[in-house]
């Protein structure tokens, strides 16, 4: 009975002593790969003249699009969100601009704020549009938050959006 309860007191302790070793590697482990912004073995650099740019282009694209176009701004795993609730992948998205039946004519983004994290940056601004649906003229004054990520090949990409409606 006694040497039990030895066997049992001695692998209590071990497994005292791992467990804190394990947890602190994982969190070790879990920083290094969420704080870093290193995509391979270089470092990611984003400037707000970069991220400005690209809304800038995305939002010109959008007047005028083409899928050819639209395919080298959003990111393969674009998740595009409509102020209706609607959520859109890639391919329907940019399908529903090219061949939908809304036309922008004009975009503007007001109020727009950009903050960067590693490889990402968040854009929020007023979305401002004049544009016809279904050839009737559409005035859309929205919310929308946006998401670039810097690819590997140094271009930033959509990869999410979401619109929503603002209080009147």
């Amino acid at each position: 009975m006694a040497a039990r309860k030895l066997i049992i007191s001695v692998k209590s302790s071990w497994i005292m002593a791992v467990i804190p070793l394990l947890v602190l590697g994982g969190c070790k482990q879990n920083v290094d790969q969420s704080t870093t912004g290193v995509m391979g073995e270089e470092e990611v650099q984003i400037t707000i003249d970069e991220v400005q740019r690209a809304v800038s282009t995305f939002n010109k694209v959008m007047v005028n699009p083409t899928a050819e176009l639209m395919e080298t701004l959003c990111s393969e795993e674009l998740t595009y969100g409509h102020s209706s609730g609607l959520i859109q992948n890639r391919h329907e998205f940019i399908d529903d601009l090219v061949n939908g039946p809304f036309d922008f004519l004009t975009l503007e983004a007001a109020d727009q704020t950009i903050h960067i994290s590693g490889n990402t940056a968040i854009v929020r601004h007023i979305f401002l549009a004049k544009g016809t649906n279904a050839g009737e003229a559409v005035d859309v004054r929205i919310g929308n938050m946006q998401v670039y990520q810097k690819g590997k090949d140094g271009k930033l990409r959509l990869l999410a959006r979401q619109a929503y409606k603002l209080p009147n």
